[in-house]
């Protein structure tokens, strides 16, 4: 600021002293003395009497005329550079406070948060539905082992696998609503909420799904490593759903049409079903034609 302060000073203190001399410079080259009064031998001491005196006299008025000029237009120059240099400046912040604020909108874009569509909320809102098995409009801890003891008591699970099935039901509990009371109940918009916040934690997000595989592993009887439309139905038997539903969805996800899901396709549908909020993809109906109610 008293840079700037100073400046401005020399700048007008110099334009008073210049426009002072081109004052005095040009009443002399308009309004020069009588010759009459001049004397022999002036000459030397007037450059006004230059008609008379000495013949190259005018190209000293003329070279002192366009000293004059060039002074002006030095200053004029400086004086326009400064303020395109100000106006610069000024365009040069007004760029980058523009361009601040396109990367603070593509960074709020970049951390906006994964669930927001209402896609998602109803896929979510259908899952709820699911997992109440007992259909009293929330989820506890029991509906969790109702529906895990569904998949157990098919038998096609060894004892260990069975147990590590029953410990990752727990821990996806405990991660996701909390502690395990007969009064931890979540309804369908707090199960939304939870799930919006497990889908946008990273280590969390990876770890949505992990009951998938024993899910698979329960119904594949045959131990072949892949379901066929029967098998299909036997999962949905055990999730509360009908044949009917299970049909449309085998039929939708089975993409490649060849009437086989293997364990990666099965995981990867039902993990997508979570992560994706993308009305185009087949996981939609992974887990059955999606309510219509909000």
């Amino acid at each position: 600021m008293a840079f700037n302060i100073v400046s401005r000073g020399l700048l007008r203190t110099s334009r008073e002293i210049l426009e002072r001399n081109m004052a005095a410079t040009m009443v002399a080259l308009h309004h020069p003395p009588s010759l009459s009064t001049q004397q022999p031998g002036d000459c030397n001491n007037n450059v006004s009497v230059y008609w008379s005196c000495a013949p190259h006299a005018p190209w000293h008025l003329m070279s002192a005329r366009t000293a004059t000029l060039q002074a002006v237009r030095q200053y004029s120059k400086k004086t326009a550079s400064a303020a395109t240099m100000r106006r610069e400046e000024s365009d040069s912040d007004s760029e980058s406070d523009d361009e601040f604020e396109r990367r603070r909108q593509n960074a709020n874009v970049k951390r906006s948060e994964r669930g927001d569509s209402e896609f998602w909320r109803r896929k979510m809102r259908t899952l709820h539905r699911i997992m109440d098995v007992n259909h009293d409009g929330v989820i506890s801890y029991d509906d969790f082992n109702l529906l895990a003891k569904r998949f157990n008591d098919l038998g096609h699970l060894s004892p260990e696998v069975a147990a590590e099935f029953n410990d990752v039901i727990k821990q996806t509990w405990e991660e996701q609503f909390g502690e395990i009371t007969p009064y931890n109940l979540v309804n369908a918009e707090q199960f939304l909420t939870d799930l919006h916040h497990r889908l946008n934690d990273k280590k969390m997000a990876k770890r949505i799904g992990r009951f998938l595989p024993y899910l698979f592993k329960a119904v594949d009887f045959d131990h072949t490593g892949h379901l066929d439309l029967e098998q299909y139905k036997l999962f949905f038997r055990c999730l509360g759903l009908s044949e009917e539903d299970a049909a449309v969805s085998f039929a939708v996800i089975d993409k490649n049409g060849d009437g086989q899901l293997s364990l990666k396709e099965f995981v990867h549908l039902g993990r997508q079903f979570f992560l994706t909020e993308d009305d185009t993809k087949i996981s939609k109906m992974f887990w059955g034609p999606l309510i219509t109610d909000h």
